[in-house]
C-alpha cells in the first residue's frame, strides 16, 4: 500500500488493518439492511405479496454483487482517503477531475 500510494503521490500516514469482526460488520452497515427492511418491507407486501419480495431479492442481489465487486476493486487499485469522491477525481480527465 506504501509505495502505491507514493504512486498515486500521497504519502501513507494510517496504518491499514482490518480485522475480521470489522470486514464483517462494516459491509453489512454500509448496505443498511434493517432500515431498508424497514421502508420496503410494507409497500412490497401490500403491492405484489411474498412472492414480490423474494422475487426483488433474487433479481436485485447479482446488481448488488457486481457493484459490490467493482467498488472493491477501485479501493484496491486506489487506496486513498475519500473514496469515490478521490476517484471520481483519480479516474476523470483534467476538465472534468476539479469539479
Amino acid at each position: 500500500d506504501a509505495q502505491r500510494l507514493k504512486d498515486l503521490g500521497y504519502k501513507q500516514e494510517f496504518n491499514r488493518s482490518l480485522g475480521v469482526i470489522i470486514q464483517v460488520v462494516f459491509p453489512m452497515s454500509a448496505m443498511s439492511v434493517l432500515p431498508n427492511w424497514l421502508v420496503g418491507f410494507g409497500p412490497s407486501l401490500a403491492a405484489g405479496g411474498p412472492s414480490s419480495l423474494f422475487w426483488g431479492w433474487v433479481v436485485t442481489t447479482p446488481f448488488v454483487i457486481c457493484i459490490s465487486l467493482s467498488l472493491a476493486e477501485m479501493y484496491s487499485a486506489f487506496p486513498v482517503n475519500g473514496g469515490i469522491y478521490s476517484w471520481g477525481y483519480l479516474l476523470s480527465n483534467k476538465k472534468w477531475g476539479p469539479c
